[in-house]
């Protein structure tokens, strides 16, 4: 059944197709065919695939598509436009397919089917981001908040849905570098193709800083990056106060009227973009002296100015001024808008203030007869208030009297003043000298008018016992015999005294006083002198008689016994010790032509002795006092009065009685031979007790003593004859013995002499010739002999024992035989190293000092053929052209022969071996063609044979051969001879493309202002034959080129606006021979940047404009450049400020005009401020902008009048004004708010002023008397008319002036009764009844009227009174009376002060003391309670002046005494405090400091005298156990109190320590000392340290403060460790430490402390024979000389105490450990250094050394380092050691024998001390001996090295160093490795001394070596064993010790010997 359906199924299709065209058919789905945009064009997309049913072919097209091509028949369709999906994101167009019936061709039966097709277009990420709403911009406020949002419209896009999101980045602009740190990008919406962001605030701005900012916001999407400008405009807020501007300072005088401009206060808003008017006021105005307008800021006078009224004494007056700016027209007070400032006006002083007293009155009271030039005591001064010549016044006295005088005479300012008695005598008895009145006038010199002012002084007279006794002569004189008994008369001395009664003769009283007063007696009313009773009960007698018994006395003494022996008996033999003997010779009886007793007469016994009961005992003794000088007084008032005092002068004759006596039994002395003086002078003396003796010397001894030796007869100094001669070998003995004989005319005395006469070497060694002459064979021996020297020695002994050694000139190939002097061949000789030799032969003897003779021994070697010629140098090198021709000569070859003389001797010739190398550097095969090239003849000469080939060979060596002709055998050198051939250059270099032959031109481009060292490009060349050597540029100001790598680069900026072309020429050579070169010319195109910014001709513009200028008014113009060119350059110019809106600015002239003139009014505001921007053309990222500041000062125009101050002016004026020249009277003053022309003001009197009396000054407005104003009293009103523009102008006001004139009072009244200025009146009786009547007063004055009438007072306390307690006075007659009864017993004298006052008007007064006396009245004493005094009081220091600290109250007996008057005494003699003569209040007269005095004593009389002076003399008479005895009397002690006004003081200002690197922590430091001289709790202070400021090592600046400090600090000021030092090892710390009070105010102190951190290599040590306690005293002394000598800061670390060498400490030894600091590097210097320093200053130190008691310098610790060695030869070393041990040990053994010694001399160590040397034994050397002395130092020379070692810082008592022992060292070869130390130097040895090792550890342990030889050397050298680690440094010290085995040398410098160091060296 399918079958059949199928069947018919074909037949019906065949059927159907025999009839139609079926079309084609499209075979795939043509929708949603997807393409990504980026598809290239031409890429096939897709492919179109369809078929006929009838199989016919098809064709495919495409309709409707731009962006698709369809091939018709494969159906490819391909892209041909590119794809965008964000424009289309799908295309859809018509493909077609078409078959083709017709075979042929295409026809109209073709059936075409169209089908549509999609192609979706995916999106790729092809397109950036894109900022919407451009361009963005904002405008900020500078005071904005940080986190403000000032633009929030940024908006983003991203047109393609695939990709990163997108971000933003902000991009500062050179402009604006700091932008993206002011603002931040802050991102409010984020999508995938939109984001949204804001920018936001992120720090403060500033206007002032900068106006405008530009960045660039860049937004990515991850591939593409899109970039806009942001723009930020900065406005100007108002919150910057004011600025003053310009000086604030200026001087004005003191007269200056008011209203005189002071000077004019400018400020300036501190906003400069909208700037706003500023308001002025004053703040501070002392005395209201000024005012200050408050818009234009004049300052002017407002009211008279008093210099002298103000505080400062300066004249200087301080104004506080307040700048406001006007908000709104309202001043502001916020601190943002308001400044303050001080103002300073200097008043200059004009002369208004006459000379003031400090009182007007004063009193005072001094006794009769007061010496002239006797000061009163006043404490009186003057001062004038006025400066300069207006403070000069003189000084006078109106005194009728004379008496009295004023000093000074002339002042300046302040003066205290003295009052002296001048040449009057007091006399108390004349009436008329107990009272004066002085008037004291101070009158200016040097002004007009000259003013003064007055004092008056009332001087008391007192009575007193003013006359002393009086001797005839001011001095006596009288004599006694020392024999004379007691009541023996000496003499009558009386005086004479003028006064009366007990003051007179009869009161004299006479005494003596002075030293030995009590042996005489005088009768006090008669004056007689006579010899005293000295021999009262209990009293041993003075003086015991000298006789023969005194003589008898034996001398306990080992060196001979004192004998007393009569004439007759003869004296004894002198032996080695002699006996001293005194010859008696007895006195002769008392005639002058007695005989000596003859010497067979018996010497009769004396005839009394000191013993004898029965002898006379007087009181004298001539022996013990030969003058007495005594005071003889006479005293009146019997003896309690005026005192005169003689000298008195009592001599004491005296008798011969005593013989002379030896100073010493026996004298000893040593000399050297040869000597003519000896070492120290050698003096005899005898002494006699009797004074009238005169001792004279002779010599008593052998012929041979006399004849070398001489005595001065007078002085007995023992001299060697200058002819005589003392030689050892001509004396019998080494000791001369004898007498000296010492006689006083009667008796004799013999003193033994011992004189020891040294041997000394005083003859030099000389030789038998002074030259010698040897031959020598070169071959010869070592040994050989070549000659013998001898020298020969006067001297004898060791002195005459010679040894040899040979100086200099051996070089170690010659030695001698030190002995015999036989020179003999050390060392192989070698004719051609040394052919010659000059020995220096040296023969030294053994004496002290060593002398030694010198000869010249000249040595000449012969030479033998024994050596083979060689070549020099061994391998030569040629160099030859390869172009060379044949017989060129290449080169000579140079040979030498030490043997022949002569060149031509060597013969040259060239082996077999010749080799050679190509010019690739390959060694070629042996060729013997190489043969052929060069030819070498027999002189040497190498020459080309044939032509030579550079591509055959480069190099050639030629073996060579030299032959020495003329020797006996064979004598053959070779060597080798390497020739180089030289390629010929025959090609130039080139430079790289575009460089050509044809075109040698370079062009580069470069952008302007690159830095320098910008590369500009690389030159390249290449050279065909040769390589590049060097490129090169010609000189130009801009680039430079490196040589060798042909890189060019620039060494100056480049500005495109200066040069915008470069020209250089190019060169490249290459390294041929000859070199050629290659140019190219190289042009370097600039290219331009914006890099200027636009530059305003000036900063600030000033433009002036009238006020109410219309609009348009040009105010100006600006003008700024840019250094750019093209719109780079061009500019234009815009306004900002808080003004601009009243101007305008032309954009591109710069012109400045009015915009609005509603602003323009001067009286408002003078001055408008704006700011002005100049901008270039260049784009918004590159653009660069100015600003600049306009002042746009308003000018004035007339519009207003001026206006008086007030409406009417008055004044009042005396009618005696001065008018010539006028005094003011009074001043007007109008103010026109005007400024300039328009505001000055002229003054005129229009009205009042018809007499012409006064003037009116037109500019000031002051008004003058114009004439005389006597008599013209009256009242006159003036009117005065003020007019601006000077007087012109047609703005006017008047006020009025009312003067008043008055009448003058001009004479002052005269006393007529009493005449007398100090008049008395004596009353007579015991009382005078009430109303009694004493005086009619009279005066008279010559003025008339009210001025001349004359009133009567009495002066009370400076007050007029008409009645006083006992006087009254009628006021128009003058009479005066008694008011109340007077008692004398009560009261006998009174003082009264006159008064007469006139009426005028000022009054005028005089003045008159009147003195009244009744009786004298005894005086009734006031006394202090017991239970009052002492008074103590107490007051705080700094009170001040005047201040009361307490009160004293004294009460009378008398109940009519009741005035007590108080009087200071004693205990204020710095006038600290006074008190209230009335009321007995005790006050201050100063401020107290406790710190200077904290306590006072005062003596305060309490008197009834009212007038009591006590003089100088007087207080100093005072005795103070008598004050405190006396009532009258109080005593008073005033405690200061402290109070904290010292503030901590430190010792230093810089402290300096270290720190040991291995310190633990608490280890103390430093010591820092501050002190407060405050007491109490007010001097407790802390200590901080505020900064630990680290230097590390090699640095100058430091790294900071260490927190927390490294450092602690104790209350007590001690600085320790606060941590482990060893990290700062080498460091250095600058410690700042403050000390501060614990009371308020706190205040506090600083100080610096340096510390270096060391470890222990770095310290050195000084070795002090003394205690530290004595160091510590001297340490800075010792440091500044150690700093003086090395230059470097010298920083004590430690003082301990000493140790010796077997570990003791001793007490009295100590050692300074310090470091040095380099003052420059701030280093710590190397120990090496420093004792490099000191041993240089040698000269300088040595006085120091001695006496400081230093006794070495050297390391305090020393690295010891010890090398491995080979144990391979441990075994070796060992074995020979111990038997070179053996055998040297066996001869110092010997040696030592030989020289044992068991002690030391005293004698010799004191010769060596005289001499002052060390003996320094021989040291074997030839060369550069190290034996040579200098300044008793040895020093090292030249190629010495030597072990150096030092003590460490403690030493083991287990292993004891060694033993010092009177022995020889063993000397042994060193065999150890000895420390190299070239700076250390050979110590002196003692020679008497020697050291051998210890037992035990302490032995030495390696051997030793002699540094010269054996038994030569001052220091031994050994190998240090690593064991032994401790010894002592005593061996360096110079004494009578042997060094120790370990001894480190250290500084050369030693002290000298010093007494005591002998005693020291035998303890050790």
């Amino acid at each position: 059944m399918k079958l059949s359906l199928a069947l018919l199924l074909v037949c019906l299709v065949l059927g159907h197709a025999n009839e139609t065209n079926l079309p084609p058919v499209f075979t795939q789905t043509l929708n949603n065919i997807v393409l990504y945009e980026n598809v290239p064009v031409g890429t096939v997309v897709f492919t179109l695939e369809g078929y006929d049913p009838e199989g016919s072919p098809v064709t495919f097209g495409a309709i409707g598509s731009d962006h698709f091509s369809v091939d018709p028949i494969s159906g490819n369709i391909t892209l041909v436009k590119p794809l965008d999906r964000e424009e289309k994101d799908s295309l859809k167009f018509l493909v077609s397919i078409r078959d083709r019936v017709d075979p042929e061709g295409e026809s109209e039966k073709d059936n075409i089917v169209q089908v549509p097709i999609t192609f979706i277009i995916l999106d790729k990420n092809d397109n950036p981001p894109e900022f919407q709403n451009t361009p963005y911009e904002a405008d900020v406020n500078e005071d904005a908040k940080v986190g403000t949002t000032i633009f929030d419209r940024i908006l983003v896009k991203d047109r393609d849905i695939v990709g990163d999101s997108l971000d933003l980045k902000c991009l500062p602009q050179q402009q604006s570098p700091e932008a993206c740190q002011k603002f931040r990008l802050q991102v409010t919406k984020q999508e995938a193709t939109v984001l949204e962001a804001a920018v936001v605030l992120n720090d403060t701005l500033n206007y002032n800083q900068r106006m405008v900012y530009h960045f660039q916001i860049e937004a990515t999407d991850g591939t593409h990056k899109t970039q806009t400008t942001f723009e930020a405009r900065v406005k100007d807020v108002q919150d910057k106060p004011p600025v003053f501007q310009g000086s604030l300072s200026t001087v004005i005088d003191e007269d200056s009227p008011i209203n005189t401009l002071v000077l004019t206060v400018h400020a300036r808003d501190g906003d400069t973009g909208e700037p706003r008017k500023i308001v002025y006021d004053l703040l501070t105005n002392p005395s209201d002296y000024f005012l200050l307008d408050a818009h234009s800021g004049e300052l002017r006078t407002a009211k008279p100015l008093d210099r002298e009224a103000l505080d400062d004494s300066t004249g200087i007056i301080t104004l506080g001024i307040r700048a406001r700016e006007l908000v709104n027209g309202v001043p502001s007070d916020d601190p943002l808008t308001s400044a303050t400032a001080k103002a300073t006006v200097t008043i200059r002083d004009v002369n208004d203030s006459p000379p003031v007293f400090n009182r007007k009155e004063y009193a005072v009271s001094l006794l009769e007869n007061t010496p002239p030039g006797t000061p009163l005591a006043l404490d009186m001064s003057v001062s004038d208030a006025d400066v300069g010549v207006n403070s000069k016044f003189a000084l006078r006295l109106e005194d009728v009297s004379g008496v009295f005088d004023v000093e000074p005479k002339l002042v300046t300012g302040y003066s205290q003043v003295n009052i002296r008695v001048a040449n009057g005598t007091l006399d108390y008895e004349n009436p008329n000298q107990r009272k004066f009145i002085v008037l004291v006038v101070a009158e200016e010199t040097d002004t007009s008018p000259r003013l003064s002012s007055t004092a008056t002084i009332t001087v008391s007279v007192l009575d007193a016992n003013d006359n002393k006794p009086v001797f005839e002569r001011d001095s006596y004189s009288a004599s006694i015999s020392e024999a004379a008994l007691p009541g023996q008369y000496i003499a009558t001395i009386t005086a004479k005294d003028v006064d009366s009664g007990s003051y007179g003769d009869s009161g004299i009283r006479y005494s003596l006083s002075g030293t030995g007063a009590e042996l005489f007696h005088v009768n006090e009313q008669t004056g007689v002198i006579s010899l005293a009773n000295c021999h009262g009960e209990g009293e041993s007698s003075r003086r015991e008689r000298r006789d023969l018994q005194e003589g008898e006395l034996e001398y306990g003494s080992a060196e001979g016994h004192l004998e007393m022996r009569s004439v007759e008996e003869a004296p004894r033999e002198i032996s080695t010790e002699p006996t001293v003997q005194y010859t008696l010779i007895t006195q002769a009886p008392e005639h002058p032509a007695a005989p000596l007793v003859p010497a067979s007469v018996p010497v009769p016994a004396p005839a009394a002795t000191a013993n004898d009961d029965k002898a006379p005992q007087t009181c004298l003794d001539y022996e013990t006092e030969t003058t007495y000088f005594l005071s003889y007084k006479a005293t009146d008032d019997n003896g309690s009065g005026s005192t005169s005092v003689v000298s008195l002068r009592i001599s004491v004759t005296d008798a011969n009685d005593s013989p002379p006596v030896c100073e010493s039994p026996l004298y000893r002395a040593s000399v050297d031979e040869g000597s003519v003086v000896f070492d120290s002078p050698l003096i005899v003396k005898a002494r006699d007790a009797d004074t009238m003796s005169s001792i004279s010397y002779r010599i008593r001894g052998s012929e041979q003593v006399e004849s070398i030796f001489d005595i001065d007869r007078e002085s007995g100094q023992i001299s060697i004859r200058p002819n005589a001669s003392l030689d050892v070998t001509n004396l019998n003995s080494d000791q001369l013995i004898f007498v000296v004989e010492a006689h006083d005319g009667l008796f004799t005395a013999s003193c033994g002499v011992n004189i020891t006469v040294r041997d000394v070497n005083n003859h030099v060694p000389s030789f038998d010739q002074e030259s010698y002459n040897a031959v020598i064979e070169e071959n010869s021996e070592i040994g050989t002999s070549v000659e013998r020297v001898h020298a020969t020695d006067l001297d004898t002994g060791k002195n005459a024992e010679l040894r040899y050694r040979i100086q200099q000139g051996s070089f170690d190939d010659f030695g001698i035989d030190e002995r015999t002097g036989q020179v003999f061949v050390s060392r192989k000789l070698d004719f051609d190293r040394r052919n010659t030799y000059q020995l220096q032969v040296q023969a030294s003897d053994l004496g002290t000092p060593s002398l030694t003779g010198t000869a010249t021994l000249t040595i000449n070697v012969q030479n033998s053929n024994d050596k083979d010629p060689y070549f020099v140098p061994a391998t030569q090198h040629a160099e030859v052209r390869a172009d060379a021709p044949p017989g060129q000569l290449v080169h000579t070859l140079i040979a030498l022969d030490p043997d022949v003389a002569s060149h031509n001797a060597l013969e040259f010739a060239a082996t077999d071996d010749i080799t050679a190398i190509d010019k690739e550097g390959k060694e070629l095969p042996h060729n013997d063609q190489f043969k052929e090239f060069f030819a070498i003849a027999r002189n040497g000469k190498v020459l080309v044979n044939k032509q030579l080939d550079r591509n055959l060979f480069a190099v050639m060596r030629i073996n060579v051969l030299v032959t020495d002709s003329t020797a006996p055998n064979v004598q053959q050198g070779r060597g080798l001879l390497i020739i180089q051939i030289i390629d010929v250059n025959k090609n130039p270099p080139r430079f790289n493309a575009p460089w050509s032959v044809e075109q040698p031109q370079i062009k580069l481009q470069m952008v302007e202002e690159q830095p320098i060292g910008t590369v500009l490009t690389t030159l390249q060349a290449t050279d065909e034959d040769s390589s590049i050597g060097e490129y090169n540029i010609s000189a130009n100001d801009y680039f430079a080129i490196n040589q060798t790598t042909g890189m060019i680069y620039t060494i100056a900026q480049l500005d495109y606006e200066a040069v915008k072309e470069v020209k250089f020429l190019a060169t490249v050579s290459d390294t041929g021979v000859p070199a050629l070169t290659a140019t190219a010319d190289v042009v370097v195109d600039i290219i331009n940047l914006n890099d200027n910014e636009p530059k305003f001709t000036q900063s600030d513009y000033y433009f002036n404009i009238t006020e109410n200028s219309p609009r348009g008014t040009v105010a100006g113009k600006v003008e700024a450049h840019d250094g750019d060119v093209g719109v780079f350059g061009e500019i234009t110019y815009t306004l900002i400020g808080e003004n601009n809106k009243y101007f305008s600015i032309d954009a591109y002239t710069g012109n400045v005009m009015v915009a609005n003139s509603s602003i323009l009014d001067r009286e408002q505001i003078k001055e408008l401020t704006l700011s002005v921007v100049a901008q270039d053309k260049a784009p918004a990222t590159v653009q660069k902008s100015a600003t600049a500041t306009i002042h746009i000062n308003i000018l004035d125009v007339n519009d207003n009048a001026p206006i008086f101050t007030r409406d009417v002016y008055n004044s009042t004026v005396a009618e005696n004004a001065a008018y010539q020249p006028p005094a003011a009277l009074l001043q007007v003053q109008a103010i026109d708010q005007d400024e300039g022309l328009y505001g000055d003001v002229r003054y005129i009197i229009t009205a009042g002023n018809e007499m012409a009396l006064f003037k009116l000054d037109a500019q000031s407005g002051i008004v003058y008397p114009a004439q005389s104003l006597a008599g013209k009293h009256g009242v006159y009103e003036l009117t005065i008319s003020a007019r601006d523009t000077q007087g012109s102008g047609t703005m006017e006001s008047t006020a009025k002036a009312t003067i008043t004139v008055l009448k003058v009072n001009r004479h002052k009244p005269e006393f007529l009764i009493p005449a007398l200025s100090n008049a008395t009146i004596e009353i007579p009786g015991d009382i005078v009844q009430p109303d009694y009547l004493l005086l009619t007063v009279k005066a008279a004055d010559n003025d008339t009227d009210e001025n001349g009438k004359i009133s009567y007072h009495l002066q009370v306390n400076n007050r007029n009174e008409q009645q006083t307690g006992e006087f009254k006075i009628d006021e128009v007659t003058g009479e005066l009376r008694a008011r109340t009864q007077l008692n004398r017993k009560n009261r006998a004298n009174y003082d009264i002060i006159l008064v007469a006052r006139d009426a005028g008007n000022p009054p005028f007064e005089s003045l008159r003391l009147l003195s009244v006396s009744i009786v004298d009245a005894n005086e009734n004493r006031p006394e202090f309670p017991d239970a009052s005094n002492p008074y103590k009081v107490s007051i705080n220091e700094n009170s001040g002046r005047d201040v009361k600290i307490g009160h004293i109250q004294a009460a009378s007996r008398s109940k009519h005494n009741r005035d007590i008057f108080y009087y200071m005494l004693l205990g204020n003699e710095d006038g600290a405090f006074y008190v209230d003569k009335l009321t007995g209040d005790i006050y201050t007269n100063k401020s107290l400091d406790r710190e200077q005095t904290d306590s006072y004593t005062l003596y305060i009389l309490a008197s009834i005298k009212a007038d009591l002076h006590i003089s100088e003399e007087e207080r100093a008479s005072f005795s103070i156990k008598t004050l405190n005895r006396d009532n009258t009397v109080a005593k008073v002690a005033i405690t200061v109190l402290d109070v904290n006004d010292n503030p901590p003081v430190f010792e230093k200002p810089i402290y300096y320590a270290g720190v040991n690197a291995n310190a633990k922590m608490g280890a103390a430091i430093a010591l820092v000392n501050a002190t407060d001289a405050d007491q109490g709790k007010n001097a407790k202070i802390e200590y901080m340290i505020v900064a630990s400021n680290l230097y590390k090592f090699g640095a100058s600046k430091a790294t900071g403060s260490i927190v927390p400090s490294p450092f602690a600090i104790s209350q007590d000021g001690r600085i320790t460790a606060n941590t482990i030092m060893a990290e700062y090892n080498q460091d250095h710390f600058e410690l700042e430490i403050i000390a501060r009070e614990l009371e308020q105010p706190q205040r506090s102190a600083s100080t610096k402390v340096n510390i270096w951190v060391f470890d222990g290599t770095q310290l050195v040590r000084v070795i002090l024979s003394r205690p530290p306690e004595e160091v510590y005293q001297e340490q800075e002394e010792i440091i500044a000389e150690l700093r003086n000598a090395t230059q470097h800061r010298i920083i004590v670390d430690e003082i301990r105490f000493h140790l010796d060498s077997i570990g003791r400490i001793r007490m009295d030894w100590c050692d300074l450990y310090f470091h040095a600091v380099d003052p420059k590097t701030q280093q710590i210097a190397p120990v090496d250094e420093i004792l490099k320093d000191i041993d240089r200053n040698y000269d300088y130190l040595k006085d120091y050394y001695a006496g400081f008691a230093i006794e070495n310098v050297v390391p305090a610790y020393i690295a010891i380092v010890q090398d491995e060695f080979d144990l391979a030869v441990a075994g070796l070393v060992a074995l020979v050691i111990v038997l070179f041990v053996g055998v040297i040990s066996f001869i110092v053994l010997c040696c030592c024998l030989k020289h044992w010694n068991l002690s030391v001399p005293v004698e010799t160590r004191r010769k060596e001390a005289l001499i002052k040397k060390q003996i320094i034994e021989d040291l074997n050397t030839t060369e550069n001996p190290l034996w040579i002395e200098q300044k008793l130092k040895l020093y090292e020379e030249q190629e010495l090295t030597m072990q150096v070692f030092s003590e460490p810082d403690h030493i083991s008592n287990s292993e004891a160093p060694g033993q010092l022992d009177h022995r020889c060292l063993p000397v042994v070869d060193h065999v150890g490795q000895s420390v190299d130390n070239t700076y250390a130097t050979i110590q002196p040895r003692n020679n008497q001394n020697r050291l051998t090792g210890g037992a035990g550890s302490g032995s030495m342990r390696s051997g030793g070596a002699s540094a010269g030889g054996v038994a030569g050397a001052g220091l031994l050298l050994a190998r240090v064993d690593p064991h032994m680690n401790e010894f002592a440094d005593y061996a360096t010290l110079r004494n009578n010790r042997a060094p120790s085995l370990y001894e480190f040398t250290g500084s050369t410098f030693q002290a000298p010997i010093r007494d005591g160091d002998d005693a020291v060296a035998e303890l050790i």
